[in-house]
């Protein structure tokens, strides 16, 4: 995709978020909103690039076993979304540092379980849609559960972004996010 950010104006949003929520959380900051969004993105894509320990219960084994998370990406558009890879996250930085800041940022969550015991297993993936809204000094994240089975729960997954933010704003010296309020159900 060659486009340049004024040939994609829905860039960052759906046309249409569900209204049903699953977590709400709200994040206070105190550093410019383009250097907030690209540690958010800068976040995802570090999360991407690691697998994530946890235990899985598989339908076909009794208990817990040993097994990760590994997270895929999505920047919304219009009535889809964009996978976030290299080229994407490029596209969307330049989106921010050439037309501003986003006011409101639609993202997927894929969750890709797997079992590390050598065997085949269908384990079912998690998907999640996440709109972030900026307003000076304080983030909005409405996260709705699409699919799955919420092996990770929605307030977990809150939680991991959030980490993955601060350890982003943390290398560049910025102060971290500071969760002020979360509900989940």
């Amino acid at each position: 995709m060659n486009q340049s950010p004024d040939d994609d104006p829905w860039l960052g949003t759906l046309e249409r978020f569900p209204t049903v929520y699953h977590a709400r959380a709200s994040w206070l900051y105190d550093i410019n909103t383009e250097s907030l969004q690209k540690a958010i993105f800068a976040g995802l894509r570090s999360l991407a690039q690691e697998k994530k320990s946890l235990e899985i219960t598989v339908a076909d084994i009794p208990g817990y076993r040993s097994g990760g998370v590994v997270f895929k990406f999505g920047v919304g558009n219009k009535d889809g979304f964009d996978i976030l890879d290299d080229k994407e996250a490029e596209r969307v930085i330049q989106r921010i540092e050439e037309k501003g800041t986003f006011r409101t940022l639609d993202l997927v969550f894929h969750l890709h379980y797997s079992v590390d015991d050598g065997k085949r297993h269908k384990v079912h993936q998690d998907q999640y849609l996440a709109r972030l809204t900026f307003q000076p000094g304080r983030v909005e994240l409405l996260l709705h559960h699409l699919k799955g089975v919420r092996r990770i729960a929605p307030d977990e997954l809150v939680r991991i972004l959030l980490s993955a933010t601060n350890r982003e704003l943390a290398q560049n010296k910025y102060p971290e996010l500071e969760l002020e309020s979360l509900t989940s159900n």
